[in-house]
């Protein structure tokens, strides 16, 4: 049977010599010239880099390169590598590209009994890539690429007998799959090992077993396990907590381009964890998180921006990440929004957006949103005067417990508007409102309970 150039096992690309033939030194001795890396080597040291190898840490950018190298020397593995494991990390049309010319390799490898055509196969059923999904199909191809010992097949035949997907749930199997990965340096094999001892799932619960997968995943590159590490450090999970070495963690995790630790170490610069305080640094990081998605680090960012806190001031800025928060439905962001449209601060002033952006967040139960329309309709600002319409709204903000609700929910039931009129229920809100530091509730209360004392009076005396 005739093997490609770009064969995995063609038995000629491991065997022949890289080295080229001695050439004579003027002076006498040899010179050896050492031929550069071949596509094939390429890939392989790539999907050692995709995952990590033994030896080698997991670092998903370089293998990314090497695969583009590979793909451009005309290696159909590379280029089934970049269009089914670099999702999202190459441009679609070019992960298109990419499949077009591998799709025959890939179905020719699997029918051959290549590792990597059946893992490439694999990963089509399981994804539904250009065929219907079908986990099965996906479970028998990567168990035909895990008789190859191929680590990245065990990964997957771990998950999906962790999930029984396309095979029986069997967490034992699972671990077997993981441990099997693992064992050749399958970075998120050992993060998914870590999990199964954590939780006790295929194994004895052991929270040393579990710290020591997670440290080896993490030390080796994989941003989940760093993030989990610094939440542990942080909580006391598992852990004795130790700041110092949560915010090295979320440093890792964050330099490494995971989002959700850039928002956490923001966080921890705008807290002073660890002695770390800084309203800069903090900003920095908020906008990081915020460039990629991050809907409360957009909030944050525009926040800093709105204050001049940690970045120059720029209520513009503030309008833009606000917005792009308030579009993600960020309640706090929505409310932000309304007040920047409401004073006209970095766009043109717009009561009725305003409005619109406070029902937003008030639906999504956010108490100013809450108490600002509450008032509003209270007081037919904006709106029409209605004062059923504006219990409504305080009354939920009361239910969470805020004094400006309670102090005016008193208002309206001791006047009867838009509620019942009720001393009673007026003098509990009032208490509630007065409790939270409401100089204005306590005054109204002590009137109330001047004016009971002095009714009871006046009807002692008629008696």
């Amino acid at each position: 049977m005739s093997k490609t150039p770009d064969d995995p096992n063609n038995a000629s690309l491991k065997s022949q010599s890289r080295r080229r033939p001695a050439r004579q030194l003027p002076g006498g001795g040899s010179l050896t010239l050492v031929q550069p890396p071949d596509a094939h080597e390429h890939f392989l040291n790539a999907m050692d880099l995709r995952r990590g190898s033994v030896g080698k840490a997991m670092d998903e950018p370089a293998a990314i390169e090497l695969f583009e190298i590979a793909a451009a020397d005309g290696h159909r593995g590379a280029s089934a590598a970049l269009a089914l494991l670099c999702d999202g990390k190459v441009a679609a049309e070019d992960s298109e590209k990419h499949f077009r010319s591998a799709k025959d390799w890939i179905v020719s490898g699997a029918n051959k009994n290549d590792e990597w055509g059946l893992l490439f196969l694999g990963i089509m059923y399981f994804d539904g890539y250009e065929v219907e999904q079908d986990y099965q199909q996906a479970a028998d191809y990567f168990q035909q690429a895990a008789k190859h010992n191929n680590s990245c097949a065990q990964g997957f035949l771990g998950y999906m007998h962790s999930m029984g997907h396309g095979v029986l749930l069997n967490r034992q199997a699972a671990v077997s799959y993981y441990r099997a990965a693992a064992d050749q340096g399958h970075v998120v094999a050992q993060f998914d090992l870590g999990v199964c001892y954590a939780h006790g799932k295929g194994v004895p619960k052991d929270k040393r077993a579990a710290l020591g997968w997670f440290k080896l995943a993490g030390e080796r590159g994989d941003l989940q396990a760093r993030a989990l590490l610094a939440k542990m450090y942080a909580t006391g999970n598992m852990v004795e907590a130790d700041n110092e070495t949560s915010v090295k963690w979320f440093h890792r995790a964050a330099e490494a381009g995971h989002t959700a630790s850039q928002f956490d170490l923001g966080v921890c610069y705008v807290n002073g964890v660890a002695d770390t305080q800084n309203h800069s640094e903090a900003m920095q990081w908020f906008r990081k998180a915020a460039q990629s998605g991050h809907a409360q680090a957009q909030l944050n960012y525009g926040i800093g921006c709105a204050l001049g806190l940690g970045v120059a001031k720029d209520v513009y800025q503030a309008v833009f990440w606000f917005s792009m928060a308030a579009d993600q439905d960020n309640a706090a962001a929505q409310y932000n929004l309304g007040r920047m449209y409401e004073h006209g601060l970095g766009i043109d002033k717009d009561e009725q957006a305003a409005i619109d952006w406070y029902r937003k967040a008030a639906d999504r139960g956010n108490i100013r949103a809450q108490v600002n329309l509450g008032l509003r309709y209270g007081n037919g600002r904006g709106v029409s005067q209605n004062y059923t319409r504006s219990a409504r709204w305080l009354r939920r903000a009361a239910k969470q417990g805020d004094a400006r609700a309670h102090y005016n929910m008193g208002v309206l039931h001791q006047n009867g508007w838009g509620v019942p009129a009720s001393e009673i229920r007026a003098i509990e809100h009032f208490k509630a409102a007065a409790a939270k530091g409401s100089a204005k509730a306590e005054r109204s209360l002590r009137a109330l309970q001047r004016a009971g004392r002095q009714a009871a009076e006046h009807n002692a005396a008629e008696v």
